[in-house]
């Protein structure tokens, strides 16, 4: 695996009182491809929200 760019450890997003994303820990490599997939409803948006500090993070 090549350089990290982006580490992320034990990230929770609570939006209208319920938890939406709960203890999230990843890392991206430099030069890789990634999807970030899953159901409506999954947590998919609120993850980015989260990452781009666009909404407040409960931790991580």
């Amino acid at each position: 695996m090549g350089e990290t760019i982006l580490e992320v450890s034990h990230l929770s997003v609570r939006r209208s009182g319920q938890s939406a994303v709960e203890d999230v820990s990843f890392a991206l490599a430099a030069e890789t491809d990634t999807a970030l997939v899953g159901p409506n409803g999954a947590g998919k948006s609120t993850l980015v929200q989260a990452l781009l500090g666009l909404i407040p993070r409960q931790g991580g």
